[in-house]
């Protein structure tokens, strides 16, 4: 009997020792893949031209243009499937299930990539390293990126980045979400905001036009349907105008932004994005600019209605900003 208890005891000690090592292996192999998870997605953010994910063509939606034809409207969205089923396949693995379309639709995701398209840099992930001082919960780190900048004349900048990362539970490899915290100053490098233009901003709503007024030192806006609109204050200080719902959905819903673009004699951002030149308030140049690709969910008729509405209405700007939903002060 006491032999009998001691080889049951010894089994058990076995299977401890066993199951101990399994769980600190899977441990370390799960550690192993969120470095790697987070390690490629920063690179897909990060590199230009790399592999090619962030190629922005002018689509269907021009400024004063007539509705599209159904052909131009299928190229356009023919082309936004293509751009999002390159991301999927590039990176789509480093998500928990569901999570990938949430990352799409975010702005950080192409910040990096569109100001050394514009810029014309060469961008490069130089260094990663997940930081120490991590926040207390297991499933988010800090992930620290070295970014290297080099213009067409060969010098060089670094920045360094810092991406909060968020793990899924179940397994702690995937990412739920990912968000730029510091991108190390390289918005600030190489973008001239010259001025706020959200300064001195008011919120007007008219429950009886259905419209919804933004004011602020530089100009006024005024856009109907003001229930499927907000604003955000973008990056460059201007003012971005979304549809909520295509936002909501992780399509970015993006209609207009009213932005300064103070580099004499040059057309902004290349003529890659349709934009309409609105005038100078305190020696800044007003531009506004407009989504160049789907925004939205075109297979809903009442969001795409609704976006449309809005987004016609905003190409009734005018140059000059003299009339029209945008006055310039």
């Amino acid at each position: 009997m006491f032999r009998k208890s001691v080889s049951v005891k010894l089994l058990v000690m076995v299977l401890v020792l066993i199951l101990a090592a399994g769980m600190s292996a899977c441990s370390e192999d799960s550690g192993a893949r969120r470095a790697e998870n987070e390690e490629k997605l920063i690179k897909a953010m990060t590199e230009y031209p790399g592999d090619g994910l962030y190629d922005p063509v002018v689509t269907v939606i021009g400024i004063d243009a007539p509705e599209p034809t159904e052909e131009e409207r299928a190229e356009a969205e023919q082309k936004a499937a293509e751009e999002k089923d390159a991301w999927e396949a590039a990176v789509g693995d480093c998500f928990a299930e569901g999570m990938f379309d949430t990352f799409y639709g975010k702005w950080y995701r192409t910040e990096v990539l569109g100001v050394a398209m514009s810029k014309e840099l060469t961008t490069t992930l130089t260094s990663f390293e997940v930081a120490e001082d991590n926040d207390k919960s297991d499933n988010i780190e800090h992930a620290l990126a070295t970014v290297t900048a080099a213009d067409a004349d060969g010098e060089e900048k670094t920045y360094e980045m810092d991406w909060m990362v968020t793990f899924d539970k179940d397994d702690p490899a995937l990412i739920q979400r990912i968000e730029l915290t510091d991108d190390g100053g390289l918005w600030e490098e190489y973008q001239d905001k010259g001025s706020e233009l959200s300064s001195g901003l008011t919120v007007v709503e008219d429950e009886e036009n259905g419209t919804r007024t933004l004011d602020t030192d530089y100009f006024t806006l005024t856009l109907g349907n003001y229930k499927t609109w907000w604003y955000e204050i973008n990056e460059s200080g201007g003012i971005t105008i979304f549809n909520t719902a295509a936002r909501d959905e992780g399509l970015g819903g993006r209609v207009m932004s009213v932005e300064v673009w103070n580099e004499p004699d040059t057309e902004p951002y290349d003529g890659m994005i349709p934009y309409k030149e609105i005038g100078t308030v305190y020696d800044h140049r007003i531009i506004v600019t407009y989504a160049s690709d789907v925004q939205y969910d075109f297979n809903d008729e009442a969001e795409a209605a609704d976006y449309m509405a809005v987004r016609n209405e905003a190409e009734k700007i005018t140059e000059g900003g003299t009339e029209g939903p945008l006055i310039l002060k």
